[in-house]
């Protein structure tokens, strides 16, 4: 009996050992990867968000476990004349109750604006955009665009109808977007109908954006009552920025290794629709510089310094050297600038002559 029990003691460890090192082996080795992929928005319950009732419960679920402090920053509903939505974290899932008082003919949004993260902090790279509505077909206008200049990332805001100034200044926006990492942005899900828009370096309940970093587009109305809008674009400069450095005035210390700074020549044509004054605009976050365009539409940007930059033309209506941006103050536009469609690499003693370059397009698609 006793060698009979001893058997069966040593069996029962042995089997025990085989638990422990199986349970071992499924656990993440310490020191491993660290989690790099936002969340991703896997569905919501019901599936397609049409008829609903006001106060309506509805359940989104994501790919992965949730930061809960994340969420309330980062949950809003657009248009944002409705109350807050109550929702309540579950994990990977937040359960949500809409609003009580939504409107007949519109189309709303649940938006999670990039603030919004998982359980390790990894934020989305986009807002993450849910429309839902009391009606049977959702709207399906876009309007979209990219935010240039010094700025790592910018929000749109966005009125429907026409706003002056003064009104812009003073009204909360219905929409807001934020830019993802390449500087572009989105509405989605918009009405057809007649907008005022503006790029701002900063919003929020307490902030002025008036007295920041903002650029206004340089239509004062986009409407989307025929077609979608792309290439709503905007420029804004940075806040300790004074004026975009003439090339004539550009002074450079040689570097130490040199007796004098090696640099590049840009040339090439233009062709569209600006009136004279028209300028080129050549940056990066380093250095700037402005040179005209002739009369026959060449132009030669010289004395570059080796890097990587962006190219835009704009029509200088005050000629002062300087892509200027709108003001609420005098109560004007932006002026209007393309982007040149790629990044330029300047090196040294290059002569760099790009192709012609037709830069007027089309913002409706």
């Amino acid at each position: 009996m006793k060698n009979k029990h001893h058997s069966m003691t040593k069996f029962l460890f042995i089997i025990a050992i085989i638990i422990l090192n199986n349970c071992a082996s499924v656990r993440s080795p310490e020191g491993g990867s660290l989690d790099e992929i936002p969340p991703t928005l896997l569905g919501t319950k019901p599936a397609v968000l049409n008829n609903i009732k006001p106060e309506q419960k509805i359940t989104i679920r994501f790919s992965e476990y949730l930061k809960e402090s994340s969420i309330k920053s980062a949950i809003n509903v657009y248009p944002m004349h409705t109350d807050k939505v109550k929702y309540e974290f579950k994990g990977d899932k937040i359960d949500v109750w809409l609003p009580n008082n939504l409107q007949n003919d519109t189309t709303y949004m649940i938006v999670l604006d990039t603030s919004f993260s998982d359980e390790h902090g990894v934020t989305i790279e986009k807002d993450i955009s849910i429309p839902f509505s009391m009606d049977s077909i959702f709207t399906s206008s876009t309007i979209e665009g990219n935010v240039y200049g010094d700025s790592d990332q910018s929000t749109l805001l966005l009125w429907r109808g026409l706003l002056n100034h003064d009104d812009m200044r003073s009204t909360d926006p219905d929409y807001i977007a934020n830019t993802t990492s390449d500087s572009e942005y989105i509405f989605n899900y918009l009405p057809a109908d007649d907008f005022s828009i503006l790029a701002v370096e900063q919003y929020g309940s307490n902030i002025d954006y008036s007295k920041g970093q903002y650029a206004l587009y340089h239509e004062s109305l986009l409407s989307t009552k025929k077609a979608n809008l792309k290439n709503i674009d905007f420029f804004i400069h940075k806040a300790s920025e004074s004026e975009e450095l003439d090339t004539d005035s550009l002074d450079v210390a040689p570097d130490s290794n040199s007796d004098m700074v090696k640099t590049a020549d840009i040339s090439g044509t233009v062709t569209g629709k600006f009136l004279h004054p028209i300028k080129m605009l050549l940056q990066n976050s380093l250095y700037s510089y402005v040179e005209a365009v002739n009369l026959d539409g060449s132009y030669v940007i010289n004395d570059v310094i080796g890097g990587k930059y962006q190219l835009l033309i704009y029509e200088d209506r005050n000629n002062s050297n300087r892509l200027d941006t709108g003001s609420f103050v005098e109560k004007e536009q932006s002026e209007e600038f393309y982007v040149y469609p790629d990044s330029l690499s300047c090196r040294a003693n290059w002569e760099l002559e790009l192709p012609s370059w037709n830069y007027q397009k089309e913002t409706t698609q």
